[in-house]
């Protein structure tokens, strides 16, 4: 029983055989040598080349190496444009504040020179006067609030204090 088995698959086998070589075709010999080399090596990509090997394969160009570079450095060159003008507009947004908080700084030095004979409160609108020897003076006192003592004194500007300290014209 078991030699019958062996016999039938040994046949089975080699009909399967048969049947692949059979599907390949007589006329293309090319094609089955190159399986048959792929075969024997044990090559897992079995009856595939890396280079053409009938009129079938894929076309293999050579490559315009210039065209690529030439491509590649356009490319690497807009994209750093790109980026350059992003950088640009970021420095000068930069900038931008940078002098925003310059001046700030520089009319909370002025506010703070002047007479604060209270504690500002954040958030709250003040009134900087100058009196007529020249001193200055921060008040809560708005200008159109003074009265008859109003033209001795002169309006610099209204200001609103910051939570980091700083002034902003209101």
């Amino acid at each position: 029983m078991s030699n019958s088995s062996t016999h039938l698959r040994e046949s089975s086998n080699s009909s399967n055989s048969i049947d692949s070589n059979e599907s390949i075709g007589s006329g293309d010999s090319d094609l089955h040598n190159q399986n048959m080399v792929a075969e024997e090596a044990g090559s897992l990509s079995w009856g595939l080349s890396e280079i053409p090997m009938h009129v079938g394969s894929a076309m293999i160009r050579p490559e315009d190496r210039g065209k690529i570079r030439a491509v590649a450095l356009e490319s690497a060159e807009n994209h750093a444009r790109q980026q350059m003008a992003m950088l640009r507009r970021q420095a000068e947004t930069l900038m931008e504040e940078a002098r925003r908080i310059e001046e700030r700084l520089l009319l909370s030095v002025q506010i703070f020179q002047a007479d604060v004979n209270f504690t500002p409160v954040v958030g709250q609108v003040y009134h900087l006067y100058q009196r007529s020897n020249g001193t200055k003076f921060l008040s809560l006192i708005g200008p159109n609030q003074w009265g008859s003592r109003a033209s001795s004194l002169g309006h610099l500007g209204t200001f609103k204090h910051l939570a980091d300290s700083t002034w902003e014209p209101v």
